[in-house]
């Protein structure tokens, strides 16, 4: 009996012990860290994007800009929209390619192009990366209206060249 208990803590001791020993090898926590901001559902946190167009069919409304171009930019939950001089916000959740926009409150905007694209920039949408372009992003929602978004490099170059001539 002495030998049956002793073999049974002996078998479960090194059972433990190899369990213990597998999951440290396997799981490191770099790993870990790693997998979830891979999997991490918001895919446009710290970008900008210029809105190039907007396109409603039931509301009969296409927008498109060619110059000064109205810019979003996602902050964690917010998005913030410089619609020409105006500043407004709005709350958004994204997961996966499903984002749904909400106003946080009234945003008085001046330009009636801007308006429309405030007001039709609410409700649930899907974002379609490019396939071609990693630059372009289409914003769709389930009420046919779309919203095409370039995205905006934050490193600047400058087209200003001095030359100097040595005589």
């Amino acid at each position: 009996m002495k030998k049956l208990f002793i073999l049974a803590v002996a078998i479960t001791s090194s059972l433990l012990f190899v369990q213990c020993k597998k999951t440290e090898t396997l799981v490191p926590q770099e790993e870990v860290v790693t997998t979830l901001k891979s999997l991490s559902s918001d895919l446009l946190t710290g970008t900008s994007w210029e809105v190039v167009s907007v396109v409603s069919v039931p509301n009969n409304i296409s927008l498109s800009w060619n110059i000064k171009y109205p810019k979003f930019t996602f902050n964690s939950g917010i998005v913030e929209m410089k619609l020409g001089r105006d500043l407004c916000t709005k709350e958004y959740l994204s997961r996966n390619n499903k984002f749904i926009v909400a106003a946080i409150g009234s945003c008085p905007i001046s330009n009636p192009d801007h308006t429309t694209l405030y007001n039709l920039f609410d409700g649930e949408f899907e974002l379609i990366f490019s396939a071609t372009d990693p630059n372009e992003l289409v914003i769709k929602s389930f009420y046919d209206t779309v919203v095409t978004l370039k995205k905006v490099n934050t490193l600047s170059t400058s087209d200003n060249v001095s030359e100097l001539s040595v005589d």
